[in-house]
């Protein structure tokens, strides 16, 4: 009764390989694509988990199209200091984040030889602890490559002008982030709960100067943004953007066996 055989199918998820499936496919060449998310409140109508929910996902329908590549398991945790008011959230210092994902990328480089790395990040908090770890194993590993989709809720507006029907799609669990999750799980979203609409009145062009803010300044729902003009197809519309630009950058990145600058190949 206990001896089933699994189902072979090509598998690059970390946490759900064993060693042999693992020495099969993992080489010098191999990239580790690894996720930042955060726990936290994204309003009424969304899981606290999305930040990390979705990136996994998209990692996922990227090993399904590329097979030179290990999807790490996520981090559900990062630096949301500035959603604490907000019940449940669950958050690590700057200092401890830096020290986690460096404690990572060094075990990637050190223990298994890894020098080709990509991260997708779902949660702003992460950003600069995302860069300040990678720029300290670059300097200690200089023949690493490390690269990062820092801002994915950005860029989706950005190249998708007509995609969104409010601010971009911007906001936390709003329009952009509350479709992607319809996509991915449906099953974790109640659009019957989606607040209205919050678009946050900031001191002159918030495009150029920032103000640090905590989230409690900005709305008194969890979210911001437009949830309820939130759609499945936008969602996945979200997805098939985010897949194209990562998939063009790792076929652009293995074509010069990833150097770039004065390095990289003609």
């Amino acid at each position: 009764m206990g001896n089933k055989t699994k189902s072979k199918s090509h598998n690059q998820i970390l946490s759900e390989m064993n060693a042999r499936e693992l020495s099969e496919i993992a080489a010098d060449r191999t990239i580790a694509i690894l996720i930042f998310g955060a726990c936290e409140n994204h309003g009424d109508h969304m899981p606290f988990g999305a930040d990390f929910i979705m990136p996994f996902e998209l990692a996922k329908r990227l090993a399904r199209k590329y097979h030179n590549l290990i999807v790490f398991p996520p981090m559900p945790y990062g630096v949301s200091s500035h959603h604490k008011d907000f019940f449940m959230t669950t958050s690590l210092e700057p200092e401890t984040m830096i020290a986690v994902i460096h404690d990572i990328l060094q075990s990637l480089v050190n223990n298994n030889k890894i020098t080709r790395i990509l991260i997708i990040n779902g949660h702003d908090g992460n950003i600069p602890a995302i860069e300040l770890a990678s720029r300290k194993i670059k300097e200690q590993h200089p023949e690493v490559t490390i690269s990062c989709l820092e801002s994915w809720w950005t860029l989706v507006g950005a190249l998708d002008r007509h995609l969104f029907d409010v601010w971009n799609g911007l906001g936390h669990g709003g329009e952009a982030e509350t479709s992607a999750m319809l996509a991915v799980r449906p099953d974790l979203v109640d659009m019957s709960l989606a607040p209205k609409q919050v678009v946050p009145k900031l001191p002159g062009n918030n495009n150029n100067i920032r103000i640090y803010w905590s989230f409690k300044e900005l709305t008194d729902t969890g979210a911001t943004g437009a949830p309820q003009k939130a759609t499945a197809q936008k969602g996945e519309r979200i997805l098939e953007l985010l897949e194209e630009v990562l998939l063009a950058f790792i076929e652009e990145m293995d074509r010069s066996q990833w150097k770039y600058g004065w390095q990289k190949k003609p």
